[in-house]
């Protein structure tokens, strides 16, 4: 009898959730190329609720950079920084073992005029030094986007 009220527990409490939309790229072994884009198409069903919008990156241990600066496309474009590690080197995500995650929270409490499909476009702009780019990003493992509604 126990299980049943664990299950049903389970499921009431996940079914709550407030994610509309969450989904990951998953990049390969070689890394993330500068001209490789990767584009969330998510819907939004209820303009009367605000949003927010969120993005998740799992990196390893071996990332050799403090921060990661992307290219994000939407209806207006917008550049950036998304702090990795502090200046000691210590790593700011979560995680176990070489990998962390860290979440960025880039839109807090937008408002979608219209229902319908909306796209969200991310490039990695990572420069170093005299190099224009880093042509390939080594050690990001994936990038996520959650789209979250807000009942207040």
């Amino acid at each position: 009898m126990w299980n049943y009220f664990l299950i049903f527990f389970t499921t009431i409490f996940f079914s709550c959730g407030k994610n509309t939309y969450e989904n990951y790229h998953s990049f390969d072994h070689k890394g993330w190329n500068t001209d490789s884009l990767v584009v969330f198409k998510y819907n939004i069903y209820d303009t009367t609720k605000s949003y927010d919008l969120t993005l998740k990156i799992r990196h390893t241990i071996d990332y050799e950079f403090q921060n990661l600066f992307l290219f994000i496309i939407e209806d207006k474009n917008d550049t950036v920084e998304i702090k990795l590690s502090n200046k000691e080197g210590r790593w700011l995500g979560t995680g176990v073992s070489d990998v962390r995650e860290v979440e960025y929270l880039f839109s807090k409490k937008r408002e979608f005029k219209q229902k319908g499909e909306y796209k969200l476009t991310v490039e990695q702009a990572m420069r170093y030094g005299a190099l224009n780019r880093i042509e390939n990003l080594e050690y990001i493992l994936d990038l996520g986007l959650i789209v979250s509604s807000r009942n207040e």
